[in-house]
């Protein structure tokens, strides 16, 4: 672990709070924002002293900023294109300073990576080859009761929905998928 693996750029606090950058090199000059520079100059911001800006003037600190790690989250898709579509989505915007994302195509692979990492969420397809969402969403509650589960699916059946409550699963979305609602959605699961 490096001196600032738990620290934020001028260009990440940006993005996090809503502002431009240069508002917050503006802060950091006038000693309202605690900062260091790196050896090529930029500003970097430790998640403590950010914490502690943002409770002095009243304004929420993000809940992934307090927990101090970031969410892992696990898609077990067969589609490539779904895959590749998700990965792009946690690559933008805030999304890669709040997940770590890892995508696979084989269930089996996913079960077994699930089950020693214990992932925040897991963004599960319904009907794929080898093993069925059913099957491995019974699975990943018996090894991981804590990871929250998201159905992504083109079969938003009546039956199948049921069928999933039984195992826990959080949340149903379907096909196609929208990734704002997505957004929301695991906002929404990480707080309850």
């Amino acid at each position: 672990m490096g001196i600032f693996d738990e620290s934020y750029s001028s260009m990440e606090l940006a993005r996090i709070l809503g502002v431009h950058r240069v508002t917050i090199t503006n802060w950091i000059k006038q000693g309202a924002l605690r900062a260091v520079r790196t050896p090529g100059g930029r500003y970097k911001v430790a998640q403590k002293d950010l914490i502690a800006f943002l409770d002095q003037r009243e304004i929420p600190v993000p809940a992934y900023i307090r927990a101090g790690k970031k969410k892992l989250v696990v898609a077990v898709n067969d589609e490539r294109g779904v895959l590749n579509t998700l990965e792009k989505f946690f690559s933008r915007g805030d999304l890669p300073l709040l997940y770590e994302f890892k995508a696979f195509l084989n269930p089996f692979d996913a079960a077994l990576y699930i089950g020693d990492s214990k992932p925040d969420i897991v963004l599960l397809d319904l009907v794929m080859p080898q093993l069925d969402g059913f099957e491995l969403a019974k699975k990943i509650k018996r090894t991981s009761p804590k990871t929250r589960i998201i159905v992504i699916t083109g079969h938003p059946t009546e039956e199948n929905l049921a069928h999933f409550k039984r195992y826990g699963v959080d949340a149903f979305l379907a096909k196609p998928l929208e990734l704002t609602v997505l957004k929301g959605t695991m906002q929404e699961i990480l707080l309850s």
